[in-house]
């Protein structure tokens, strides 16, 4: 085996306590010429077995079931029903960040088996909120990540209850209502890959996306620290359900997938190690790559954005040299 592959091949290396297979791999779904085994492969690891997609789908379900007050009561603002989605969306924030967070960096259930990156969360440094990383983090994702979301979440469910956005059911349209899950990462991919790279602009980076960016080792609480103005342009996907025609399930899902996957998006970890074998697939290699040499990977694995647009790292040092150039020229260092 050469040093290239060497390089290449899941593991340790010079750079990262571990990286999985490189170069990272992406959704074969807009690969020329096509790839139509792969896709249905690509699609059927991200929903058949137990994976992220598929627990945001289940807490969906769960969450229209059992925890979404009655549309009539929607119809008109007021405090009780408003306070009750902030409420809601504060305890799953808590419970998704803060348990991965005690699993992986407080009681380091499986030490630093597929952990990136060999640093830990930043102690003692000014540009944190009380000189904390933790703290810092925590504050961003629940002040300001927290209330936003729910800020969009009250306009869509006014929208709902007062015929403002189109609703299907199962029963009018199961075509669509089992497709629209396929399709929605898809989209978020889109809108988070240039609404990334606008922030990346560096009169805008300096202002607002660099407080996402003060984490460069990354932790659960990290996915979510946002300055406001970021989190109001994150989270306003959310009002593509003013107008595509969906379930209220999809608009909870999607909630689920912009808010609660920033925990696990920036976990610091590749696998979530429950057991002896059990393993869940959690983090992304891919954005790790952005977090640590910023101006490239801004999309996510979903859609090959940085493929087409020439921001992609694929984990090799060539790409390295080719993204620090990049990154001296948009911010003279």
């Amino acid at each position: 085996m050469s040093t290239t592959d060497k390089h290449l091949k899941a593991g340790s290396s010079k750079e990262w306590n571990w990286h999985p297979d490189l170069p990272v791999a992406v959704t074969p779904l807009f690969s020329w010429p096509p790839q139509p085994v792969a896709t249905l492969r690509w699609f059927a690891t991200n929903w058949l077995p137990m994976t992220e997609y598929l627990i945001y789908a289940l807490m969906a379900w769960a969450t229209w079931a059992w925890l979404v007050p009655p549309l009539e009561q929607m119809q008109s603002l007021s405090w009780g029903w408003v306070l009750q989605l902030w409420a809601r969306n504060l305890i799953l924030m808590t419970l998704f960040a803060q348990g991965l967070h005690l699993w992986l960096y407080g009681w380091k259930k499986q030490e630093d088996d597929y952990k990136f990156d060999r640093r830990g969360l930043a102690k003692n440094a000014r540009i944190f909120l009380w000189n904390d990383q933790y703290w810092d983090n925590v504050t961003y994702t629940l002040l300001s990540g927290v209330t936003i979301w729910t800020f969009y979440d009250v306009i869509v469910w006014m929208g709902y209850a007062n015929g403002w956005a189109p609703m299907i059911t199962v029963e009018s349209n199961p075509v669509w209502f089992f497709a629209l899950f396929l399709l929605m990462p898809v989209f978020q991919s889109f809108h988070f890959y240039w609404l990334h790279r606008a922030l990346h602009i560096p009169w805008i980076y300096r202002r607002v996306h660099a407080v996402h960016h003060r984490s460069v080792s990354i932790a659960p609480w990290s996915g979510f620290s946002m300055h406001p103005i970021e989190h109001l342009g994150y989270m306003g996907l959310l009002l593509i359900f003013l107008v595509v025609p969906a379930h209220p399930i999809h608009f909870i899902f999607m909630g689920y997938w912009l808010a609660l996957a920033t925990a696990t998006s920036h976990a610091g970890f590749e696998n979530l190690v429950l057991g002896d074998k059990a393993h869940l697939k959690i983090g992304s290699f891919h954005h790790q790559l952005h977090h640590r040499y910023f101006e490239c990977n801004y999309g996510n694995p979903e859609m090959p954005w940085d493929n087409w647009f020439g921001s992609y790292h694929d984990g090799s040092p060539e790409a390295t040299d080719r993204v620090r150039e990049t990154k001296k020229r948009m911010h003279g260092k």
